[in-house]
């Protein structure tokens, strides 16, 4: 059924099966050019997709993208959330945008009046503009599902299909999923479910390219036959060429009239389809164009190889491409006017003297478990994202050549959470220390309870690399932020966590967990944070340190004293900010601002233990200094309302002013991590501007 009206049932347009394959290369095109734009995105997956997506927006669902609520319309779940780009182009391509303006937070962009429809597209992964890295269905019309955890749209499609039999509407459900996707649990709970209750309503499209991040999926973690396994579990299966659009059309056509059981349609397709360098290849999941515009690897060889450059000539793109400039010039001048002033410009690097050099704090936890896996008793597992977390120097200790003999100690779990905290805790159980790992999202949300019951219940030996935390994956948007990790695993009994504040106290952080027996997590961030430790920087678990500005410096780091908090006696500082993890940084910078523009002393407390915490640091900053501000790069009072609750219950709480900077109660959105920081006031300067209003200046 092509697009409709849905207030007359008339068809709006309709197309052919030649005019269908002809928008499938189209929509390739802008997808290569959105993911070209915002420097980010997933290749391989949107091009494999792309055929059926096609199909399903453009020609078979029944929808009208003039009422996206119609209650009789067709649902499509993307619980293969990361190929949103392909979603987008798709509700453009069916006119969901064409009425809609382009603005950012509800603001026209001057200039940028006349972009409407497919042109937006080019606005993926820009903060403020609906295209998030995955699809949040608060932003944007036709998304059905603010999706991005794997393994969670079918759960969803099941119920959305439950619903309209029990209300008797004759929309039909379908659920895009990944094969890789296939590792999660959830995923056959939801097989189970469906068939169970004989939804005949629903179908489930597996794009069967069998890539996933680490590797083939064969490798990663053997999911075939799915065949096998889906009719086993009592759906009909039906298997197609993905990219054989009259063959995804009557399939979908022969789907929709089985009845008694859901239907599955295992496509096979190809990873990168139609882009000739990323085809088949498993560096392309997650990765933009390497070359960028031009050369080899590029954005114009793509557009070459799909074969759509008489629609999109140079000058076309660079139209395109310019939106996109143009738009995120307008968004930094808006959060820039937004940002709290003082005498001059304090930001990282912005002036000649108080230079910083910037690395990832992955690193500092790939450098550990590089030195760490040489104990025979260590093992770790993967969690399909094994290289961007570092997990990989486990086995390749010198960040390029795999160890044999460590490669027996690595486990690839796949995208499968809660079952690698298990399989962990059995090697636990059995004399090992067991590293896990992934986004802080999945590898402390996922599986709180296998963490909680399993892990901390019988005080395993594993330790968990709680990676990406925060919104430091900033483009990824709200699905893979992780902004709660401390609230959930410090309310955990036996549990100790460390909260590093840069890529040499991270290597510190790893090595300290494994040092004790037990349950213990180590929170770190993906991109390049300021370095402000050196090898000579006390650092002991447990223990926090104090951080005191002592003047301007070439060298950022070299203005700062560090010592260890019980070392530390009282200059009389009229205000302490008690940090951990990337804000100890920020903390720090404030405490510069607040000296050159007030003349204010500021004691910087690191708290990077902070389970168990250091309580006598924390109450002797109070005491000493009766105004408190708690910096966290978490959701406020997850760290700040542990430290109120220390100043309280030493008696010290009713002379103390106290504050917190946090995330205020909202989830994340796709952005710059440095966009995200001064979006979220969680930069040197609010802590600044939030010191100046405590202390009456």
């Amino acid at each position: 059924m092509p697009i409709l009206d849905s207030k007359t049932g008339e068809v709006r347009v309709d197309y052919s099966v030649e005019e269908l394959e002809a928008k499938a290369q189209e929509m390739r095109a802008w997808t290569m050019i959105a993911v070209t734009a915002a420097n980010s995105g997933h290749t391989g997956g949107c091009m494999s997709i792309m055929d059926i997506t096609t199909a399903l927006y453009l020609k078979h669902i029944r929808h009208d993208p003039n009422n996206p609520e119609w209650p009789d319309r067709d649902r499509v779940f993307w619980s293969t959330g990361h190929k949103a780009p392909a979603l987008y182009v798709a509700l453009a391509a069916a006119g969901y945008f064409d009425d809609r303006p382009l603005t950012f937070n509800d603001e026209p962009v001057p200039g940028l009046e006349h972009v409407q429809g497919l042109e937006q597209t080019v606005l993926l992964r820009r903060l403020g503009s609906g295209f998030e890295g995955h699809p949040n269905q608060m932003k944007l019309p036709g998304v059905e599902l603010s999706a991005g955890s794997l393994g969670q749209g079918l759960g969803v499609a099941i119920g959305s299909a439950l619903d309209a039999k029990l209300r008797g509407r004759e929309y039909n459900v379908y659920c895009l999923m990944g094969d890789g996707e296939q590792d999660e649990g959830s995923i056959w709970e939801g097989v189970m479910c469906a068939a169970n209750y004989n939804l005949d309503n629903l179908v489930g499209i597996i794009d069967r390219n069998l890539l996933q991040i680490d590797g083939a999926t064969e490798d990663v973690m053997r999911v075939a036959s799915l065949r096998t396994k889906y009719e086993a579990f009592g759906w009909e299966v039906i298997e197609i060429d993905g990219h054989d659009m009259p063959e995804i059309l009557e399939a979908l056509e022969q789907a929709d009239a089985v009845k008694g059981r859901p239907v599955l349609i295992l496509a096979a397709c190809v990873k990168g389809k139609c882009v000739d360098y990323a085809e088949n290849v498993v560096g392309y999941h997650g990765v933009p164009p390497k070359d960028g515009r031009c050369g080899e690897e590029s954005l114009d060889r793509a557009l070459v190889s799909i074969g759509v450059t008489d629609q999109f000539p140079a000058e076309r793109v660079d139209e395109l491409l310019e939106i996109a400039e143009k738009y995120q010039a307008f968004a930094d001048q808006r959060v820039d006017e937004s940002m709290p002033k003082f005498s001059r410009d304090y930001w990282w690097n912005s002036g000649e003297a108080m230079g910083v050099e910037m690395d990832a704090t992955r690193n500092g936890f790939g450098y550990a478990i590089a030195e760490l896996g040489a104990d025979e008793k260590v093992v770790a597992h993967g969690a399909d994202i094994t290289g961007s977390i570092r997990m990989d120097y486990f086995y390749k200790p010198d960040g390029k050549n795999e160890d044999p003999e460590r490669q027996k100690r690595f486990f690839s779990i796949g995208i499968a959470e809660a079952n690698m905290a298990l399989v962990a805790s059995g090697l636990a159980k059995e004399g090992r220390t067991a590293f896990i790992g992934s986004y802080g999202v999945f590898a402390t949300g996922r599986n709180w309870d296998q963490l909680r019951t399993t892990v901390g219940y019988n005080e395993y030996n594993v330790k968990i690399a709680d990676a990406h935390g925060g919104i430091s994956v900033g483009p990824d948007g709200a699905t893979h932020q992780a902004l709660e990790e401390i609230s959930i695993i410090t309310c955990l009994p036996n549990f100790r966590m460390i909260v590093p504040c840069d890529v040499l106290e991270t290597a510190r952080a790893t090595k300290a967990i494994a040092a004790f027996d037990g349950p213990g997590v180590v929170r770190y961030a993906r991109e390049a944070t300021p370095v402000v430790t050196t090898d000579a920087t006390p650092f002991e678990f447990g223990v926090a340190n104090v951080i005191r500005y002592r003047g301007e410096q070439e060298r950022f780091i070299e203005a700062f004293e560090t010592s260890l908090a019980r070392d530390y006696e009282s200059e009389d500082e009229a205000l302490a900010l008690i940090a951990c993890g990337p804000m100890v940084p920020e903390a720090m910078r404030a405490a510069w601002i607040l000296k050159e523009d007030y003349d204010i002393e500021t004691r910087v407390v690191n708290v990077h233990t902070v389970k168990p915490l250091d309580v006598q640091a924390i109450v002797a900053a109070a005491r000493d200094t009766g105004t408190v501000i708690t910096a966290e790069e978490h959701q406020v009072g997850g760290f700040g309302n542990w430290v109120a609750a220390a100043i309280c219950r030493a008696g010290v709480g009713g002379n103390v002013k106290l504050d917190m900077v946090g995330v205020e109660d909202r989830y994340g959105e796709s952005g710059q991590p440095w966009e995200l920081m001064k979006v979220f006031g969680l930069t040197a300067e609010h802590i600044a501007d939030k010191a100046r209003v405590l202390l009456g200046l």
